[in-house]
C-alpha cells in the first residue's frame, strides 16, 4: 500500500509542474505578487543563546547538489565514524575539542542527530518559508524533514522535524530516532525589549546489537544471518530542553544605543536508559549484577540562571563599520541533578568577550569563562582568542590566527559510576588542552593547520576503565575544503591530514571526501539533472571500539580499521521547487573484500538504495 501511495503522490508532482517545462522561461506569478516562485530570499543564522553574536546570514541550501544528502553522514563536511546506518552513534574522524560552561555528565555520541540551543536557525524572510523532504530505502529505511519560519509583526516563529526510522540490515539494528525544535522571537517596534524562547527534543529508541560475534564469516559470506554480540539489548534516551531569553536595550531619547542588558533561562532534562534481558552472557562486561537482566536508567535535571551586560545589540545583523568595539560580561549559576545519585552540583562562572574591528579590515575576538566556585568541576577554566584580516569582505576573503585554551575537568561518567555492570569512583587531574590554527578563507574555500598540545587526557581504556595519560601528546592537523565549480561541472573536497605523538588518541593519518557531479539543464534551465558520485576514504587505524551499555566509545589496539573506498552514486532532477533523487551507496565490499568497517565489529551497509523527494515553498 505505501508503494502505490508513493507513487500516486510523484505523479501528481510531476503532473502539477510540468507545465512550467514547456512554458519557455515564463515566470509565473504567485502569492507573494512579482516575487520569483522558485525562490524567494530566505536567509538564516546560527543562534548562540548566552554568548550571542551578531548575525551572519547566509541563504538557505536551495542548489541542486545539496539535495542527495539526506543522512547528515553524508555530506562532504562530515567525517564520522559510526555503527553502520543513519541515526546510530557517531564520533568525528577529525580531533576536536569544545568545552561548554556547567555539569556535563556525558557527552552522548549523537552530534548530527540531537539538536543543541546553538544549532537552531534563526531566519530573515521575505514570506513564509517551509520544507518537505522524504526518503525511503529499499530495505526498511525511512527519512521525513519539515521546515517552517514565518515572520510577522515583529514575530518570527520556526519549527523544524526530523525523523528516521531504519529497520537495518543485521539483527537487532533498528534505529527509531525523532529531533523536533520550536522557536519563537519577538522584539517591541521600538526596539526597547525583546525575547527568544525556543524548544528542544531529542528522542531516540534504538536496538543495541553490540557488533557482529563473527566478522570473518562476514567477511568470507558463510552465512547471511550472522550473529551479534547482544541479542536482547536496547537504548532510550530522550532529552528535553528549553530556554528563554529576555532582553533590554539602553537607548536615550535620540535612539542612541548604550548597551543591552539580557537573562538567559535554560532547563534542561535528560533520561537516558540501557536495558538488557541477558547481560551475563556477555563476559567481557565487568559485571556486578547477579541477576540476568539490567535496567540502568540515569536521569540529568539541569537549570542554568545567566545575567549580563553587553554592546552586541541581540538580533541585529554585523555592520560594515570600518572600526568598533563591543564588549560583554556576566555571571552565570549552573545547577544540576544527577537522579541515580541524588547530588546536587552548584556551579558559578564568571564570563566575558569581546569582538573589535580596526582600521576596516582588522578583527579581533576574545572570550573567557572562569568556574569561582564548583561542586564538581571548579576552577574551570576556557579562553580563546582570535585576530584575522580581510582581503575582501563581500567574497568573504580573510585569513587569521585563532588560539583555544582550556582547563577543566572530564565529563563526570568518568568520575562516578554506579550502575548494574560498572561501578567506579576516580579523581583525576584537571585537562590541560591548547590550541593553534592558522586559517585562510575565500568564500567556501578554506585551508587551516591546527597545533595541539594534550595534557592529562582522560579516556575510556580497552579494559573499559577509565583512565589519565600522564605523558603530554603534541598534534598536528592541516585540512583543506574546496568547493570548485566551473559552468554545470563541480567538485567538492574535504581532505585532512593529522598526526598525534601519544597513540591513546587514535586518529587516521588521512582522512578526506571527494564528491564529483555535472548538471544537465532543458528548457532554460527549469529542468536540471545531475549525475554525480562521492567517495569517503580513510588510511589504517586502529579506530575506537563503542560500548552500547555506557554509549561511550573507547580505546582499543587490536583491529585496525580503514584503506576501504566508500563509493556512492546519485542522480538527481529539479523541477523548479521540487527535487528528486535516487542514491546508491557503499558499492564496493565485494571488491574490496567486506572491509567496509568505520567502527570495529559494525559493517557499513551495503548496497544502499535510497529515493527521495524534496519540496520548498515561499508562499
Amino acid at each position: 500500500m505505501r508503494r502505490y501511495i508513493i507513487r500516486f503522490f510523484v505523479v501528481i508532482i510531476v503532473l502539477s509542474n510540468i507545465q512550467n517545462l514547456f512554458a519557455q522561461g515564463r515566470v509565473e506569478i504567485d502569492s507573494v505578487m512579482d516575487l520569483s516562485p522558485a525562490y524567494l530570499p530566505t536567509s538564516y543564522s546560527h543562534l548562540k543563546s548566552i554568548e550571542f553574536e551578531p548575525l551572519n546570514f547566509k541563504p538557505i541550501e536551495t542548489e541542486l547538489i545539496h539535495t542527495h544528502y539526506f543522512d547528515p553522514l553524508l555530506k562532504p563536511e562530515n567525517l564520522y565514524q559510526h555503527l553502520g546506518i543513519n541515526g546510530q552513534a557517531h564520533q568525528s574522524l577529525i580531533f576536536d575539542y569544545q568545552k561548554d560552561m556547567g555539569f556535563t555528565y556525558q557527552k552522548l555520541p549523537y552530534p548530527l542527530f540531537f539538536q543543541k540551543q546553538s544549532d537552531l536557525k534563526f531566519y530573515k524572510l521575505e514570506t513564509t518559508y517551509s520544507l518537505i523532504a522524504y526518503t525511503f530505502g529499499l530495505t526498511k529505511e525511512n527519512e521525513i524533514l519539515a521546515e517552517f519560519a514565518k515572520s510577522f509583526k515583529g514575530v518570527t516563529v520556526s519549527f523544524n522535524i526530523y525523523a528516521i526510522k531504519n529497520k537495518g540490515s543485521f539483527i537487532r539494528q533498528d534505529v527509531s530516532n525523532l529531533c523536533g525544535d520550536l522557536l519563537i522571537h519577538y522584539e517591541i517596534p521600538s526596539s526597547i525589549y525583546g525575547f527568544k524562547a525556543s524548544y528542544i527534543i531529542n528522542s531516540l529508541g534504538n536496538f543495541e546489537n553490540g557488533g557482529l560475534k563473527d566478522v570473518e564469516s562476514y567477511q568470507s559470506k558463510n552465512s547471511d544471518n550472522i550473529p551479534v554480540r547482544f541479542e536482547k539489548a536496547r537504548s532510550k534516551i530522550t532529552t528535553h530542553d528549553f530556554n528563554l531569553q529576555n532582553y533590554v536595550n539602553i537607548k536615550d531619547k535620540n535612539k542612541r544605543y548604550f548597551g543591552t542588558f539580557t537573562h538567559d533561562f535554560l532547563l534542561s532534562n535528560q533520561k537516558i536508559g540501557y536495558y538488557d534481558d541477558e547481560i551475563i552472557l556477555y563476559p567481557y562486561f565487568n559485571a556486578h549484577n547477579s541477576d540476568k537482566t539490567t535496567n540502568d536508567t540515569t536521569q540529568i535535571f539541569k537549570i542554568q540562571n545567566a545575567i549580563q551586560w553587553s554592546n552586541f545589540e541581540p538580533y541585529k545583523e554585523n555592520v560594515e563599520k570600518n572600526n568598533f568595539f563591543r564588549i560583554a560580561g556576566g555571571v552565570l549559576h549552573d545547577y544540576a541533578n544527577l537522579k541515580y545519585q541524588n547530588i546536587p552540583f552548584n556551579s558559578f562562572y564568571a564570563f566575558a568577550r569581546t569582538y573589535i574591528r580596526l582600521f576596516k579590515v582588522m578583527d579581533i575576538n576574545a572570550s573567557i569563562n572562569y568556574s569561582l566556585y564548583s561542586d564538581y568541576n571548579n576552577n574551570d577554566l576556557a579562553a580563546k582568542a582570535g585576530i584575522s584580516w580581510s582581503i575582501n569582505r563581500e567574497k568573504e576573503h580573510f585569513f587569521g590566527i585563532n588560539a583555544n585554551y582550556f582547563k577543566n575537568q572530564s565529563e563526570y561518567i568518568m568520575l562516578y559510576v554506579f550502575t548494574n555492570n560498572f561501578r567506579w569512583t576516580n579523581q583525576f587531574q584537571d585537562q590541560n588542552i591548547f590550541q593553534l590554527k592558522a586559517f585562510w578563507n575565500y568564500e567556501k574555500y578554506n585551508l587551516s593547520a591546527s597545533y595541539y598540545y594534550l595534557n592529562n587526557l582522560i579516556y575510556l581504556s580497552e579494559e573499559l576503565r577509565p583512565v589519565q595519560n600522564t605523558n603530554d601528546g603534541n598534534m598536528i592537523q592541516v585540512s583543506a575544503f574546496v568547493p570548485f565549480r566551473y559552468k554545470n561541472f563541480g567538485t567538492t573536497a574535504n581532505l585532512n591530514v593529522q598526526y598525534c605523538t601519544e597513540e591513546v588518541v587514535h586518529i587516521p593519518l588521512f582522512a578526506g571526501k571527494l564528491s564529483v557531479f555535472y548538471i544537465f539543464e532543458f528548457f532554460q534551465k527549469r529542468l536540471k539533472i545531475m549525475i554525480g558520485t562521492d567517495v569517503m576514504y580513510n588510511t589504517t587505524y586502529y579506530a575506537d571500539a563503542y560500548l552500547p551499555v555506557l554509549r561511550m566509545f573507547y580505546y582499543q589496539n587490536s583491529q585496525s580499521i580503514g584503506n576501504f573506498v566508500f563509493w556512492d552514486t546519485n542522480l538527481t532532477v529539479k523541477i523548479d521547487r521540487i527535487s528528486f533523487f535516487f542514491r546508491v551507496s557503499n558499492l564496493l565490499p565485494p571488491i574490496m573484500l567486506y572491509r567496509n568497517f568505520t567502527t570495529p565489529d559494525y559493517p557499513v551497509k551495503e548496497y544502499m538504495f535510497n529515493l527521495g523527494i524534496n519540496w520548498r515553498f515561499f508562499d
